[in-house]
């Protein structure tokens, strides 16, 4: 896998595997070819917009763990293009997060999965939003997004969908719960205690939506 300093707002990404560093809070990001992403990057702000180019494929995995406050991130997708988005995140703080997702051409499927985590009665907010353009055609949009309330913690997700075009599959689904107390009994009867089953819950759920190449590197 590489390593990939980004420390221009403009940033072309070819043809790769590869972990990704930045220290600015603004990117504008071209995916050519096919492209695999993984950004463990922490900024409190960010604006991350990404362009999936024609014939191109992309599969990004995003984690963070910290109290970041504003994100937004804007996949714009192009023709015979393929997106495969994930963001897990684990927040203590007020925090929002918009994805705006935008099927601009043909024959396109871009899928996006979210899990978020709200502890230490923390406040989230999810927007995401999904447009397919009028005229378009043969295309394909999933959304998932999926938050997890810990210590009394509040989230709230607005997932939204402007479709101007009848050729296309369009699906989305947003949960938003508490942990499960069946799964702590079945836990704790394998002689885990509480503490430690929730953390193994809170665990399995972010890593559900990434890769089998990262789930090592997070500690939770």
């Amino acid at each position: 896998m590489n390593n990939i300093l980004i420390n221009n707002k403009d940033f072309i990404i070819e043809q790769t595997n590869c972990k990704i560093d930045y220290c600015i809070n603004e990117i504008n990001l071209k995916i050519n070819g096919n492209v695999h992403i993984y950004d463990f990057n922490d900024n409190e702000e960010l604006k991350l917009n990404i362009e999936v180019l024609e014939n191109s494929s992309l599969n990004y995995y995003m984690f963070s763990n910290n109290e970041f406050k504003n994100k937004e991130i804007n996949i714009n997708n192009q023709d015979n293009s393929k997106t495969n988005f994930n963001y897990s995140f684990i927040t203590n703080n007020k925090s929002e997060l918009t994805i705006n997702n935008n099927i601009l051409g043909n024959n396109i499927k871009s899928d996006i999965r979210i899990r978020s985590v709200a502890k230490d009665k923390s406040n989230c907010v999810i927007n995401s939003n999904g447009y397919v353009l009028k005229n378009t055609t043969n295309n394909e949009f999933n959304e998932d997004v999926r938050g997890l309330n810990l210590d009394e913690g509040i989230i709230v997700i607005n997932p939204n969908m402007y479709i101007d075009t009848n050729d296309v599959i369009a699906n989305h689904n947003a949960t938003i719960g508490n942990i499960d107390n069946n799964y702590l009994f079945y836990l704790n009867s394998k002689g885990i205690n509480n503490e430690d089953a929730k953390k193994l819950i809170v665990s399995g759920f972010i890593k559900s939506i990434l890769s089998d190449e990262i789930k090592e590197e997070i500690n939770l």
